[in-house]
């Protein structure tokens, strides 16, 4: 008998294939219904959806972690539209193959709730959205194409369906999780990172991100560095992840982007070269990017002050 065991598990990403295991948690709390899902709507959502709720102070590590890793779990799946109660309008995959967010970038930027669900939006005869400017031009073509497809949108009084595209029966597995998301990860972002238009010190600081071994406090303690771990901004221990795109003060820098471009953060390293801006023209792009560039430079050359 061969005792050879199957190719998705013997060299495995372990960040991803955490991932994969805390959003079945996040895939029996959308599908299914039972005592401990119960608890944990009573507790964490409160008259809420699912996708709409954010972590907060206060709440654990484990619903923290889950919620960490929702946008990852949302994105391999869509849903059947019933009642609209718990799918947002911009943010979820409901009518077509991507959010209207992605499908509708220059729309997306002006609304002013984003995280309206599509009961919310489509409880009035004329959808309830409202702008931070005129739509005219390109973006009036825009609005006049998407009001064509909400026409034939009827809402029903049933509950709203979850399929995960990842599977031909619409079920959610680990495998399939992990799979599809080492698969998404972009083979060209080595290239994408040295044909930056920023200097050579900035790139070269950009790959060792990439490869993880940027000198944050928790890689110096591999090294048999005796030094406190935390965070210089605030009481987490310092990771990657953690000083560039999780910590309060990252998250703060982000929201100039923001502020900016209308561009959430990017989750991770991988997604800002990967499909972070994706919807926007090459110039675009590139110039969001280099930005992104200077500002994770920025970041940590204030880390790496308080560590020296």
């Amino acid at each position: 008998m061969s005792t050879k065991r199957p190719r998705w598990t013997r060299i495995q990403n372990l960040e991803l294939k955490n991932i994969a295991l805390l959003s079945k948690w996040l895939y029996r709390l959308l599908t299914t219904d039972g005592t401990w899902q119960q608890i944990i709507r009573n507790k964490y959502l409160g008259t809420k959806p699912l996708v709409q709720v954010q972590w907060k102070s206060g709440d654990s590590h484990f619903w923290a972690s889950l919620m960490k890793v929702k946008r990852d779990f949302l994105r391999f799946g869509n849903f059947v539209i019933k009642d609209g109660s718990q799918v947002r309008f911009w943010e979820d995959i409901w009518l077509g193959n991507s959010p209207l967010r992605e499908q509708y970038p220059q729309l997306y930027n002006i609304v002013r709730k984003k995280q309206d669900t599509v009961a919310e939006v489509l409880r009035t005869p004329s959808p309830n959205l409202s702008w931070r400017r005129d739509l005219i031009g390109s973006k009036l073509v825009m609005w006049n194409n998407l009001v064509s497809r909400l026409a034939n949108v009827v809402l029903t009084h049933d509950r709203d369906e979850f399929k995960w595209n990842l599977d031909q029966h619409g079920v959610f597995s680990v495998k399939s999780h992990y799979l599809g998301l080492i698969n998404q990860i972009p083979n060209n972002m080595n290239k994408r990172i040295w044909k930056l238009k920023t200097p050579l010190k900035i790139k070269i600081f950009l790959w060792f991100l990439k490869r993880g071994v940027t000198l944050t406090k928790d890689n110096l303690a591999k090294r048999n560095w005796q030094g406190n771990q935390q965070c210089c901004f605030c009481h987490e221990n310092e990771t990657i992840q953690h000083l560039f795109f999780d910590c309060r003060m990252a998250r703060l820098a982000w929201a100039t982007v923001y502020a900016a471009w209308g561009i959430p953060k990017p989750r991770s390293f991988a997604n800002m070269f990967g499909n972070w801006l994706n919807g926007l023209t090459k110039n675009l792009k590139q110039l969001v990017l280099v930005g992104a560039a200077a500002l994770c430079w920025s970041v940590g050359l204030s880390g790496s002050a308080e560590i020296l």
